[in-house]
């Protein structure tokens, strides 16, 4: 179940709580001097001066003098009703602040989790570089020594040709110091 259905249900449960505990609130005043007195009367008092003072200055009255006090029934209607109001909008900022707190944890979680999974990628990204480059070292040298024995086995080595050239070269020295004349280019059997 989605998050804005509970809260549209949580809200519709307070808001029907709220007009009993408006109800109660107004016995209370009733019966209570201190409650009636400090919690209901002051607010619905200052509640109908300011209502006064914004209708004569919306009609362009003039500015009220002397605005009368609500009677302590009509104050206590008022406070009561105020206070409903008031628990109703407390009750239904709390539900929207626990929401966006609850949504922003969540997304935070989300943006958490996308952000592991990417280091995490990234962690095996490097990982295969550094594999990649340790193989491309392994086969430089494999084929380093595929032409090493290439070399070995299908020619011979530097060395020994440079023996044999040296070897037929002096060859040639010798057959020609025994036979200068022969040097043109036939060759004799000494």
């Amino acid at each position: 179940m989605s998050a804005l259905p509970v809260a549209k249900l949580a809200a519709l449960v307070v808001k029907q709580l709220a007009k009993p505990l408006a109800n109660l609130a107004k016995e209370k005043a009733k019966q209570s001097y201190f409650f009636r007195t400090y919690i209901c009367m002051p607010p619905a008092q200052f509640y109908h001066r300011c209502e006064m003072k914004i209708k004569m200055w919306a009609m362009n009255l003039g500015k009220a003098v002397e605005i009368p006090k609500l009677n302590e029934a009509m104050a206590i209607e008022l406070g009561g009703t105020l206070l409903g109001e008031g628990i109703i909008f407390i009750t239904g900022a709390v539900l929207v602040t626990a929401e966006v707190v609850r949504r922003n944890k969540k997304d935070t979680a989300i943006e958490q989790a996308r952000r592991d999974e990417l280091e995490s990628i990234l962690d095996r990204l490097r990982d295969m570089e550094i594999e990649a480059s340790r193989q491309d070292a392994q086969l430089r040298e494999i084929n380093r020594l595929c032409l090493a024995l290439q070399d070995k086995f299908v020619s011979p080595p530097p060395s020994q040709e440079s023996t044999v050239n040296v070897t037929k070269t002096q060859h040639v020295e010798q057959l020609e110091k025994r036979s200068p004349d022969t040097a043109g280019g036939s060759c004799t059997k000494p």
